[in-house]
């Protein structure tokens, strides 16, 4: 990434071209999604004494 003041990039096409930014990413939010789902529905079993 060039930090040139005459860069007509956006940051946001900087940010959408790092590939290791992206695979992180990837990994990441569905990771968190499932984990957050898995919690969810274990707390919404029910339980022996209800």
């Amino acid at each position: 990434m060039s930090s040139d003041p005459e860069d007509p990039t956006p940051w946001q096409q900087r940010v959408l071209d790092n590939l290791w930014l992206l695979l992180a990413v990837s990994i990441v939010v569905p990771s968190v999604l499932y984990l957050g789902w898995g919690l969810w529905e274990l707390a919404e079993l029910p339980t022996w004494g209800q």
